[in-house]
């Protein structure tokens, strides 16, 4: 199990090698310019546990209802960090 950060848009060539190489038991973090992935349908066939973290989400003019992963707070972004000792940013 690893924690997965996504923080670069779709159009960056190394995202799109971490997502390929997700596992059901990984879990994603999308920050940044990361949201931009859970827009997509797409997004729903990537293997793992997904989360966006709302405040890049709603920062870039999205409502919550957009995303198609679940929104997480900055605390509970934290938590799931402190929960995960396998870390691939």
């Amino acid at each position: 199990m690893a924690l997965f950060l996504i923080k670069y848009g779709t159009d960056n060539s190394a995202e799109k090698i971490k997502l390929k190489n997700t596992n059901d038991d990984d879990v994603l973090i999308f920050i940044q310019n990361g949201v931009y992935w859970t827009i997509n349908s797409e997004i729903n066939n990537i293997k793992g546990k997904k989360f966006t973290l709302k405040s890049d989400f709603i920062s870039r003019g999205y409502q919550e209802s957009s995303s198609l992963t679940d929104l997480i707070d900055y605390s509970q972004f934290i938590d799931i960090i402190e929960e995960n000792e396998k870390i691939i940013g």
